[in-house]
């Protein structure tokens, strides 16, 4: 799939993004780099591969145990909106 300006332009509008028009040329260059990652991925045969969850073999996950703790930061990161009322967030309407 070619990526153009135009491509470049709707991706920016969907994500409610601005971009710049002298930076378009470059996420032309730079999504069309990945694009063409994602498609030498996808030609590689993979079917003789085993899905693995870790990349160990035979390791088990790296996981912890769920333990209660406690957490008192509402304050700190109440503190640090721009807007907020009370104890929550104020954004701007989106719809």
């Amino acid at each position: 799939m070619p990526i153009d300006r135009g491509t470049v332009q709707k991706i920016a509008a969907l994500a409610r993004l601005r971009v710049d028009p002298a930076e378009e040329e470059r996420y032309v260059r730079e999504l069309q780099a990945i694009l063409t990652y994602v498609e030498q991925l996808q030609a590689l045969d993979v079917s003789k591969i085993e899905p693995t969850s870790t990349v160990i073999a035979g390791a088990p996950p790296p996981l912890r145990p769920d333990e209660e703790q406690p957490s008192d930061v509402r304050d700190d990161v109440l503190a640090q909106a721009p807007d907020r009322d009370g104890d929550y967030f104020r954004v701007p309407r989106v719809v």
